[in-house]
């Protein structure tokens, strides 16, 4: 397990004073991202072997969010590997009590950054560097979203420069801040307990999204395509 402590930031604030949605998710790409430099396979060692892990879906489940100024620590560990498959689990917790605030389950596929094709095995290195624990323990929702036959098309959007990150394409957290600047006006501060998101395709500098919009029951989903209709990102928000 791996894990790093830090206090919550009037820069990863909400209008009600507890940390956003997607800082949740930039502190779980911190986390993973820090594991990976302190065992020397991160950003260099991803560049030299042309690799990168490509996280493909998530569920975050929040049992409350962390308020500002709060000391928290955020935890990660893999729960799985098979060929060029892994699974990762993480957990953000207050670090005087130890209540966990919030939890998620994530897949992730080992891939060529030149070819785009999924490498056949993990190197070793790697490996050692993940140890593996145990999963845990809670409701995940399994199987896949089910995006609704009716949607709400919004006013497309074209990718800039505060959306790309380090592979060049759309980070993982900007993707779900373009998914949540489609839900409506007077929604965008409620206090989602789920999150879940499968990340289908890859957008890059200048694409153009099309962003389509459904809510039933409590449940909004949101899917951002391609101009042919193929989805790029699929998301739940409960």
């Amino acid at each position: 397990m791996y894990s790093f402590d830090t206090r919550v930031r009037y820069s990863e604030l909400k209008e009600d004073r507890m940390v956003s949605l997607v800082s949740i998710i930039n502190y779980f790409q911190d986390c993973c991202s820090f594991e990976s430099e302190d065992g020397d396979v991160g950003l260099d060692w991803m560049a030299e072997h042309h690799t990168a892990w490509m996280l493909t879906n998530w569920q975050i489940k929040v049992i409350r969010r962390p308020v500002y100024g709060e000391n928290i620590r955020v935890k990660t560990w893999p729960t799985f590997f098979k060929y060029f498959l892994g699974k990762r689990n993480f957990v953000i917790e207050n670090v005087k009590t130890g209540e966990e605030l919030v939890c998620a389950d994530s897949d992730w596929a080992y891939v060529n950054v030149l070819s785009g094709r999924p490498e056949r095995n993990v190197p070793e290195k790697e490996l050692e560097v993940y140890q593996l624990s145990e999963p845990l323990e809670g409701d995940f929702v399994k199987g896949k979203i089910q995006v609704p036959d009716e949607m709400e098309e919004l006013a497309p959007l074209t990718i800039g420069h505060t959306s790309i990150d380090t592979n060049h394409h759309v980070n993982n957290a900007q993707y779900i801040a373009l998914a949540m600047a489609q839900l409506p006006q007077g929604v965008k501060g409620v206090n989602f307990r789920s999150l879940r998101a499968e990340y289908k395709q890859q957008s890059l500098l200048g694409d153009v999204l099309y962003p389509k919009r459904a809510f039933n029951d409590g449940v909004y989903v949101i899917t951002l395509d391609d101009a042919e209709g193929n989805h790029k990102l699929i998301s739940e928000f409960c």
